[in-house]
């Protein structure tokens, strides 16, 4: 673009890599919405969130869930229309071996950042907690029988969460590679290894030191993945909503 075509046009612009940076900036921002719910709520009713009625909390499960939703398919069609759809895959002109090489690896590292999440947690503490069974023990616990009904809550609310994430890692992925065009920008994973910085800031505070190492070895590994697939949202948004699942 010229610096003397006016306004009107600029938003026709090609993406370059701030504005990239700044979808996933404005993505990752937009999860704080969580906690301004949160603080408001508590505020008005001095409850804490996460044990006030099932009815309440699986309504803010999916309200939120539908609002993350909404905002990723909102910067994707802005991404679209700035002429970097992250939906498309990457095309690359390799061998038919390399390229089953290529998927086999992304699968075996797919695997491997489920089992981090699972497994790193007990060799670096001592501690077992599988994520998904802790939710449903805990919900039980706090409602019974409806734990289930708790459960289809917060799968909308994390799908919602990790499509965002999965955004995040995606852009910022795009933004480092059109930045910078030495090989290395496209062999390292750095979009996974902002995202997983991003989270183990809030994990460290939540969660421990493990958290925190936690998310940053599944979201490098998530990285790798993402650029074994062709960079592309179609593949790493359902690797996101797996993998974020037990961090």
């Amino acid at each position: 673009m010229s610096s003397v075509d006016p306004p009107e046009n600029l938003a026709f612009a090609p993406a370059d890599p701030g504005f990239l940076v700044s979808i996933a900036t404005f993505a990752f921002v937009a999860l704080g919405l969580e906690a301004v719910v949160d603080g408001t709520i508590l505020t008005l009713t001095g409850e804490i969130p996460d044990v006030y009625p099932l009815g309440w909390q699986v309504l803010a499960w999916l309200c939120l869930g539908a609002v993350w939703w909404a905002i990723h398919r909102g910067l994707v069609a802005w991404l679209r229309h700035r002429a970097a759809d992250p939906e498309v895959p990457e095309q690359l002109s390799v061998d038919p071996a390399d390229d089953h090489r290529r998927t086999t690896t992304a699968l075996v590292l797919f695997v491997l950042a489920v089992l981090v999440g699972v497994i790193l947690p007990v060799f670096l503490v001592g501690q077992w907690r599988l994520q998904p069974v802790q939710l449903y023990l805990d919900l039980y616990a706090d409602y019974g029988g409806g734990a289930w009904l708790g459960l289809l809550g917060f799968a909308a609310y994390h799908v919602g969460r990790s499509l965002l994430l999965a955004l995040v890692l995606t852009c910022v992925q795009r933004a480092v590679e059109q930045r910078w065009t030495a090989r290395w920008t496209r062999a390292l994973p750095v979009g996974g290894a902002v995202l997983g910085a991003l989270l183990a800031l809030p994990g460290l505070v939540l969660g421990g030191w493990a958290a925190a190492v936690s998310a940053l070895t599944c979201c490098t590994l998530l990285g790798l993945v993402h650029n074994l697939t062709g960079r592309s949202l179609r593949w790493t948004a359902p690797a996101a909503v797996a993998v974020l699942l037990f961090l």
